[in-house]
């Protein structure tokens, strides 16, 4: 005996592609978020590292009592000139025997850009004051930007070294995506 009331029923084709329709609209829509969310968090992880980098350099010369460098260096053991900071970092004991301290990795979708006297690296003295190669304070900025062509809609980090040592993050306006250099966020 056949059950009296609604008779099953699939779906027709035109509402499957309604619903295709409507989650396409929605992915196009959703998509430059997701992107723009994910080009942030990767300028922020490597300003993040960056910053940590750096004071983990300053705190092992004032543990060793010994000169201590962080360099840009592709490969993790040596300071390679011409190596550029998103290639990734290494810190090393620059006296006696080289000891790397710490590593970082190569850092995709990110271009960091430095003062020129920071290209080749950042040293601190065995007292944690950064010099440079003929002995004078060493002061500074590295500029992280998301890499890459077309409009940039993410914020990007400007970490700035005093010449005591002191280090500290500011916001920048990377809306200038084709020139070497952010450019300070507008207050």
């Amino acid at each position: 005996m056949r059950a009296m009331g609604r008779s099953a029923r699939g779906v027709t084709l035109l509402e499957a592609m309604v619903v295709v329709a409507v989650m396409a609209v929605c992915l196009c829509v959703a998509l430059p978020s997701l992107v723009d969310a994910l080009r942030a968090q990767r300028v922020r992880a490597a300003s993040s590292e960056l910053l940590d980098a750096l004071r983990l350099a300053r705190l092992e010369a004032l543990r060793l009592g010994l000169p201590v460098r962080l360099c840009p260096s592709s490969a993790g053991l040596a300071c390679e000139p011409g190596a550029r900071w998103e290639q990734g970092w290494v810190a090393l004991a620059d006296e006696g025997p080289a000891r790397v301290l710490a590593v970082g990795a190569p850092r995709p979708g990110v271009r960091i850009d430095s003062d020129p006297v920071l290209a080749r690296g950042a040293r601190f003295d065995a007292a944690g004051w950064p010099r440079q190669p003929g002995g004078a304070l060493l002061m500074g900025r590295w500029q992280v930007c998301p890499a890459g062509d077309g409009p940039a809609r993410v914020a990007g980090r400007e970490l700035v070294m005093s010449s005591g040592g002191r280090l500290r993050e500011a916001v920048l306006d990377c809306a200038n995506a084709g020139s070497t250099h952010c450019r300070p966020a507008s207050r």
